[in-house]
């Protein structure tokens, strides 16, 4: 006589798993919380990163120094964020471990991290480094109107490569979401230009600046794939750029790391100003540290695990509204009612791409 069927199939009327429905339920919806916790993370991102622009303003060092002061003041709490992570990773192993034993099954050794995602690390470093020394460059001899606009072509470069590279093909939501991001961002810098122009008509931005900041775009895009490829542990990359999944403190750790090296190199090879020439400028670098970098960067390290490149590089365009606000507040440079509305397109193009329930 055969058995009776499991309670679920006389449960289910097609016969199938209703746990297993139900589980699968449950993990869609936790991976639906983690994609909106990755989101808002980003948003965070971009108001930490819209401090860098004061920051480097009251810098008083060369434009490679100042990367390597930053990521200098970086390491220490990017140090202990990995640490934690990991140490966290390891508990995790050692449970697995002692499961995979009680069931007969091979025991897969903990590694705190593989040489290819070493390797992936340093070039993610190397990017970044080269996007603070371009960047910083080309504000030095352009507007920083023009600065502003052409660096945040990242934007562009982490979708299309993004889209060809990883495979993320950007949704016609995320078309949109860009098409309102990049027009506020037209607005606000053109008015910007307007108001620079009447002040100085014989002002220009240099076209060497410019090509600089665009160079330091490509960069960050660069950056920002090599730091998904990472964190999403993707093995269908091309070229063998696949690999396991890295925690979003030991990337941090191991980029800022590499970057720091790079731009120290660099500008004692350029013989700039090293150190800084006043308490201001210390305090400029250190916020740029702790607030641009650890605040910024690590946050958007973080929901890169969780939220694809492009989408991460439209809300960051936000950073452009949150450094008006932050100029409105201190130094008094109320924003006109153009800049608003470029403001309110940027936020609307944000909105579109965010995570729904």
């Amino acid at each position: 006589m055969a058995p009776p069927p499991p309670s679920s199939a006389t449960l289910s009327p097609m016969g199938g798993d209703v746990a297993g429905a139900l589980s699968a339920l449950g993990a869609a919806a936790e991976e639906a919380r983690l994609r909106r916790q990755a989101f808002f993370a980003v948003v965070l991102a971009a108001c930490c990163i819209g401090f860098s622009p004061i920051f480097v303003r009251l810098a008083d060092a060369g434009p490679a120094a100042i990367g390597f002061w930053r990521l200098f003041f970086a390491l220490g709490p990017t140090a202990l964020w990995a640490y934690a992570e990991q140490r966290a990773a390891r508990q995790r192993a050692r449970v697995a471990a002692l499961v995979a034993t009680e069931a007969g099954r091979p025991v897969v050794p903990y590694r705190l991290v593989t040489p290819r995602q070493l390797m992936l690390s340093g070039l993610a470093g190397l990017f970044f480094a080269a996007d603070l020394i371009m960047y910083h460059a080309g504000l030095a001899i352009t507007t920083t109107a023009n600065g502003v606009l052409l660096g945040n072509l990242g934007v562009v470069f982490t979708l299309l490569l993004g889209w060809l590279i990883l495979g993320e093909r950007p949704s016609r939501g995320l078309f949109v979401a860009l098409f309102l991001a990049l027009s506020g961002t037209v607005i606000i810098i053109s008015r910007s230009l307007a108001e620079a122009g009447a002040a100085a008509p014989m002002v220009t931005g240099s076209a060497l600046g410019d090509l600089l900041c665009v160079a330091a775009a490509a960069c960050y895009a660069g950056f920002m794939l090599f730091v998904r490829v990472l964190r999403r542990g993707d093995s269908r990359a091309p070229s063998g750029l696949g690999t396991s999944g890295l925690g979003g403190g030991m990337v941090a750790l191991l980029s800022s790391a590499s970057g720091m090296v790079i731009c120290l190199i660099w500008a004692i090879a350029a013989g700039e100003t090293l150190l800084p020439q006043s308490v201001q400028g210390l305090l400029a670098v250190v916020g740029l540290g702790i607030v641009a970098h650890v605040g910024g960067q690590g946050l958007t390290t973080f929901a890169l695990g969780r939220l694809p490149a492009g989408l991460i590089s439209v809300v960051q365009l936000l950073q452009i509204v949150f450094g008006v606000g932050l100029a409105a507040l201190l130094f008094g440079e109320i924003p006109t009612p153009a800049i608003l509305f470029g403001g309110a397109l940027l936020i609307a193009g944000v909105l579109t791409v965010r995570p729904r329930s």
